[in-house]
Order: C-alpha cells, then sequence, then structure tokens
C-alpha cells in the first residue's frame, strides 16, 4: 500500500513539474484521479467526473484513446478559464467547469434519439432533445445519463454513445 501511495505521490509531482512550464501563472485547483472509468475516446465534449465530485467540459479538439482506465488528474484555473492535464495525454486541454449537473438513468430501454425523442429518467424528470436534425441508433437498457448546463443550454451524454452531448429541454 505504501508503495501504491509514494508511486501515486511521485506521479503526481511529476505531472504538476512537467505543467509548471506550460501552465505558466496557473493556479492548481483540483488534483485527484477520474471518479469514473474512461472507456470512451476523449473528445471535445467528453466530461470528466474527478475524485473530489467536479465536472469539466474538454474543449479543444482532440480524438485520443486513454490507455489508463482512471488517470490522474490536474485542473488549473486562471481567471475564469480552466484548462485539464489528463494523464496519457501531452497537453494541457482547454475545459469548463460544469456547475450544474444532473446523474441519473434513463428509465427503461434506450433505443435511440429521432429528431424529437422524449427521455424519461428514473428520477422522475423527463427532457425532450432540442436538436431534430440527429438521429442515432442504440440498444440499451437504463443507461446513465449526464445533463449539465452549459452556454448553448443543456446537453446530454448517454453512456455507451460515442457521440457528442446532445442538446435537450426540460419538460418536467
Amino acid at each position: 500500500m505504501k508503495k501504491k501511495i509514494s508511486f501515486c505521490i511521485v506521479l503526481l509531482a511529476t505531472m504538476l513539474t512537467a505543467d509548471a512550464q506550460t501552465a505558466g501563472n496557473l493556479k492548481v485547483i483540483d488534483s485527484t484521479t477520474s471518479f469514473d472509468r474512461i472507456t470512451e475516446t476523449i473528445t471535445r465534449g467528453a466530461v470528466i467526473k474527478t475524485s473530489t465530485l467536479h465536472f469539466y467540459e474538454i474543449n479543444d479538439k482532440i480524438s485520443q484513446k486513454l490507455f489508463i482506465a482512471q488517470p490522474q488528474v490536474v485542473v488549473y484555473q486562471d481567471g475564469k478559464k480552466y484548462r485539464i492535464k489528463i494523464e496519457g495525454i501531452d497537453k494541457l486541454l482547454t475545459c469548463n467547469k460544469i456547475q450544474e449537473v444532473i446523474e441519473s438513468n434513463i428509465d427503461g430501454y434506450f433505443k435511440g434519439w429521432d429528431g424529437n425523442t422524449t427521455f424519461t429518467l428514473i428520477n422522475q424528470q423527463e427532457w425532450i432533445q432540442d436538436n431534430p436534425t440527429r438521429t442515432i441508433f442504440a440498444n440499451l437498457y437504463r443507461p446513465a445519463v449526464l445533463i449539465y448546463l452549459t452556454a448553448e443550454g443543456y446537453k446530454m451524454k448517454i453512456a455507451g454513445v460515442e457521440e457528442d452531448p446532445i442538446l435537450v429541454k426540460k419538460l418536467r
């Protein structure tokens, strides 16, 4: 156990030292591991939940598969701007800190969306797709969903669907 803790401390110190040159005057505000296992490719719009239960949405254009299931994460802040360093990705990525987040599951089977799909969640909330031009097919049972507020409106990310989050509106 001591070796594992020492390794994590050395790894985190290495990450912080390596980023000091690129981070400039950025202030470290979160230094942890990802809360959830990351099984999808990191792309623009990906949401990272840290072990401190904060959420960050990636803004940079990136498409990189991580080979570390629960990578170390360091989040920096400079005024209102945020940057995130994810173990296994060589550069700092710009991100948004997400304040308003709903975590739930779709109630029953999820077959995808077709333009104006209504999503009923197990927490009794109902949301409707707010982008009628997108259609996606899936076959999942009670997938986890993450709904969060952005400058564009509410976005919904569905676990197991490797697509950009979709815009949604709350019905009830």
